[in-house]
């Protein structure tokens, strides 16, 4: 009898096998530009050029390009010069052949992966690799049933549980009763390393370490709620620690940064907060997103950084901003964000005219794509703040480039319940009379420029608040300040007005003059943490708006709205002198050796016609630069 071929076989066919390989990966082809190309000698290639090089490169796939949105850049010496870069995947083993066969004038570099921190700042633990033992009989697997409540023991769900034996962490993710098992590895008869609960939004998080916790029975957490340790939270939870610390509660409210537009380049920003409403620009860079959609923020980080700068209640009671009336654009990078994305933001505030870029993220690598994008942003008087990064290692990229402003963070005793991560962060020994200490994450290294809060800083989330620690909180103060010195200062509203480096110099010299020194070694601290204290003598509300564009020019293309006004200033109003204790811009801490953070970007016969034509004292500015650049 004939075998019927119509019928499906018993059983699957066994699935195909294939060789695990690296794949390829992601590079930026770039043209080198600018002060890259003037120390190498190069004359710059031709856009034609570089696109017939890219296109003869083998077993090159080109991803997309990235083509400069403005029109003739500073950094441009020819008409016919390249500007754009390329996003190319290769073949790892071919990497180093096709740099052989590129132009000189071309960079071929990893589009390196960057980092925002974790919503905790919480640095992953080195673990041991368990596949390495050669007696896995030593070790005991057990399943931790675990229980998450809040405040009435009312149970958690989607509450995040990290718990750490031998090896790597463990996760897991609490179901509506709040429970959720997790299993733990350890030596026989050991307890657990550590024990991390993420805390929704509203409550603070719980990092114990070496827990006693059994698998027997359920093993209960109860979180601390905001509200239980911080008065008035959230209708009358007006400035936060770090604000406070800063002086900001001394500005009045009047002073709210209109006419600033400020870049927020991070993970979105969730629009629907009642304190984030006011902002209306927005770009999503993320892979294959729409670009609408960079009010999504999954991440969080970027929500909490756009409170710190630019929250506004209009019952002026409950969380308030640095710049609440800034023009905030926010830059959508994360999750997946690497340098072709921040190149792509980086243009977006070159096209927009950003006065100031907030940078809450790093690589541990460079990039000289990047590095010659800052130095257009500097050229065109636009500010680039950067987290230093939460290594506690070397300051990371673009941190370290002499383009931005690096800044490191600070904690201060008592903000934080015990039972948290941020407590364990206090170095032993680096803590100040006013409780304010250097925590163990924070970068270290000579592109410090200052330090700002950054321990248990509480901000917006999507759907609340939430406590959250690293540089990454520290920038956004610095920003800030940032903003409140170009809309209200009368330097930057007359000869420092314009958008040229000059400007860029000049702020970033008046931040470091504003800080007082902390005995943590410039290298964590750099010229110490700004405060506005006394300052305020010298901020004066706009009394008309601008008309020439200076404090930030009428968009491009940009959504319907109208371009905002500048802050403008009254003429013959007179400079009080600077209030006591005034730090004179670039004069070393005393812990310092003498020595003064340089910058490339600081002209220093400009900035002296320029804060004497303000009447602002500069005997100790002009011995400071004596000594920094060897003469006037």
């Amino acid at each position: 009898m004939a075998e019927d071929s119509t019928k499906s076989p018993t059983a699957a066919s066994p699935p195909g096998t294939r060789i695990v390989d690296q794949g390829k990966r992601q590079f930026i082809i770039a043209p080198r530009r600018g002060t890259q190309a003037l120390s190498a000698g190069l004359r710059p290639i031709s856009a034609a050029a570089m696109r017939a090089a890219v296109g003869h490169l083998p077993d090159v796939e080109v991803v997309r390009a990235l083509r400069q949105r403005r029109g003739p850049s500073a950094l441009s010496m020819t008409a016919d010069e390249a500007t754009e870069a390329y996003v190319v995947r290769i073949d790892p083993a071919r990497v180093e052949s096709v740099r052989q066969m590129t132009h000189p004038q071309l960079i071929v570099e990893d589009d390196a992966l960057l980092e925002y921190g974790t919503p905790a700042g919480l640095a992953t633990p080195a673990s041991t690799r368990l596949a390495s033992w050669s007696a896995i009989g030593a070790l005991e697997t057990r399943q931790i049933r675990l229980r998450v409540a809040g405040d009435g023991d009312r149970p958690l769900a989607g509450v995040g549980v990290s718990l750490c034996g031998e090896g790597f962490p463990q996760e897991g993710r609490t179901d509506k009763r709040g429970d959720v098992t997790v299993p733990l590895t350890t030596l026989a008869g050991r307890g657990p390393r550590s024990l991390f609960v993420s805390a929704p939004c509203n409550y603070w998080d719980q990092y114990l370490t070496e827990p006693e916790l059994l698998d027997s029975e359920i093993n209960v957490i109860r979180l601390q709620a905001i509200e239980e340790t911080v008065a008035g939270f959230p209708g009358r939870f007006r400035y936060g620690w770090g604000q406070i610390l800063m002086g900001l509660d001394r500005v009045p409210e009047t002073l709210t940064c209109k006419g600033v537009r400020i870049a927020i380049v991070d993970s979105g920003a969730d629009t629907s907060h009642p304190l984030l409403r006011h902002i209306r620009y927005g770009l999503d860079l993320t892979d294959k997103a729409d670009p609408q959609t960079w009010v999504n923020d999954v991440v969080g980080h970027g929500s909490h950084c756009a409170g710190i700068i630019a929250a506004r209640d209009e019952s002026g009671q409950m969380l308030r901003g640095f710049a609440p009336e800034a023009e905030i654009h926010v830059l959508k990078v994360f999750p997946g964000g690497r340098f072709s994305t921040l190149l792509e933001a980086l243009d977006y505030c070159l096209e927009f005219d950003i006065d100031v870029v907030n940078l809450s993220l790093g690589s541990a690598q460079r990039s000289q794509a990047i590095e010659q994008k800052l130095e257009e942003l500097a050229l065109h008087g636009i500010v680039c703040i950067v987290a230093a990064g939460n290594s506690g290692g070397p300051v990371q990229y673009p941190a370290s480039s002499p383009y931005t402003l690096a800044v490191g963070a600070i904690g201060r005793l008592n903000e934080y319940p015990d039972r948290t991560w941020d407590a364990t962060t206090v170095l032993p020994g680096m803590v100040a009379p006013d409780g304010v200490f250097a925590p163990t994450f924070s970068s270290i290294g000579p592109e410090v420029a200052l330090c700002a809060p950054g321990v248990a800083i509480v901000s917006t989330v999507p759907g609340g608040y939430e406590p959250q620690s690293g540089t990454s909180m520290a920038a956004p103060h610095v920003t800030g300040l940032a903003a409140l010195l170009l809309a209200h200062h009368p330097i930057f509203q007359g000869p420092l007005r314009a958008r040229t480096q000059q400007r860029v110099a000049a702020l970033f010299t008046m931040i470091r003059s504003l800080c007082v020194p902390y005995g943590f070694g410039v290298l964590r601290t750099g010229a110490g943490m700004p405060r506005l204290h006394g300052l305020e003598q010298f901020l004066r509300p706009s009394l008309q708006p601008a008309t020439n564009g200076q404090a930030g020019g009428a968009h491009q293309g940009q959504p319907s709205a109208a371009a905002p006004s500048g802050a403008h200033f009254g003429q013959g109003q007179p400079m009080t002198p600077p209030a006591a204790g005034f730090v004179a811009p670039g004069y070393p801490a005393p812990d310092s050796g003498g020595a003064v953070m340089s910058n490339p970007l600081v002209d220093p016969l400009y900035l002296q016609a320029a804060l004497v034509a303000q009447a602002w004292p500069v005997q100790a500015l002009l011995e400071s630069m004596r000594r920094q650049y060897g003469g006037l």
